[in-house]
């Protein structure tokens, strides 16, 4: 199979985990400085968080998948950084790599529920951020 993403030791390929949408925000912070008789200016102070969601919709019980989503709790669950990657279709050598991250929330919704208890259909949301510094202090008190 064609890689599509990898966050840490996690593949995302066509099957059997996959994701149907990756949403990207960027973010500067430019406070408004009052100035007297004047229209407020605006300063540059940093970025923000830039968070990525990844989304996708699984069929476990036709597919798989299961195993291999539960395994990114795991990764959130051990507190570091991965690293992240994205392939092009196009150029199946050619990637973007979006460094290193911290996986913020996983979320998912179970519909369809099987027998054993588990969804026949799995909806998820992982949310991430870029890792900056790796947890050590930024900024004036680095």
């Amino acid at each position: 199979m064609t890689p599509l993403l990898a966050l840490g030791p996690h593949i995302f390929e066509i099957a059997p985990l996959n994701f149907q949408e990756i949403e990207r925000q960027t973010e500067t912070h430019w406070p408004a400085i009052p100035r007297f008789g004047n229209r407020p200016g605006r300063q540059f102070t940093g970025y923000g968080e830039d968070p990525i969601r990844i989304s996708g919709l699984l069929y476990p019980d036709e597919f798989g998948g299961r195993q291999e989503f539960e395994a990114i709790r795991a990764t959130q669950a051990a507190a570091q950084p991965v690293l992240m990657i994205g392939w092009s279709l196009a150029v199946a050598t050619a990637a973007q790599v979006f460094g290193r991250v911290v996986i913020l929330s996983v979320r998912d919704r179970q519909t369809s529920i099987n027998r054993q208890g588990y969804g026949r259909r799995l909806s998820f949301d992982i949310e991430v951020a870029p890792a900056s510094g790796g947890g050590a202090p930024v900024g004036l008190f680095s």
